[in-house]
């Protein structure tokens, strides 16, 4: 909290001294201010530090998620950790790190990233949509302008899509 606190604090010195020229989310959040009864009249400085800091967790938690995923499943998979292990040496060698350049050549290292993607999602995949017209689907009939979920999740998993 003191960190995104920190983060807050000093947009909101230089807003008052500088103004803004350029918004981004944050100066959004903290000119806020709602109707007052549906929503709160002014967002809270406390719950400011907390959508900056959920955000903040939510960017890093996601991407160590997918990278324990793919470790996990080339691990399981042994023939692609060693294509992947192949690939890795013939386009960046041993004597250097992978680089942003490198990333077009590294081919069947995406295809692995997508397929992990595809099984192991890091977020929920439940998609809102509303129907268009009225429509039959699976034996349900829905309504025009009727919210539904799209899983999106199980139909990555779905061996006929």
């Amino acid at each position: 909290m003191e960190m995104a606190s920190g983060f807050v604090n000093e947009r909101m010195k230089k807003q008052r001294t500088e103004g803004t020229k350029r918004k981004d989310f944050l100066d959004v959040l903290l000119e806020f201010e709602g109707n007052g009864r549906d929503e709160p009249a002014k967002t809270s400085d406390r719950d400011v530090n907390i959508f900056i800091l959920e955000i903040f967790m939510a960017g890093s938690e996601t991407s160590s998620s997918i990278v324990e995923w793919v470790m996990t499943e080339l691990l399981r998979n042994p023939k692609s950790m060693s294509k992947v292990k192949d690939e890795l040496a013939r386009v960046v060698g041993a004597d250097r790190n992978v680089e942003e350049s490198d990333i077009d050549e590294l081919q069947y290292l995406q295809a692995v990233v997508k397929e992990t993607l595809r099984l192991h999602p890091p977020i929920p995949f439940l998609i809102p949509r509303s129907a268009i017209q009225d429509t039959s689907f699976m034996g349900y009939h829905i309504p025009k302008d009727t919210q539904v979920l799209v899983n999106a999740w199980a139909i990555g998993r779905d061996p006929g899509s």
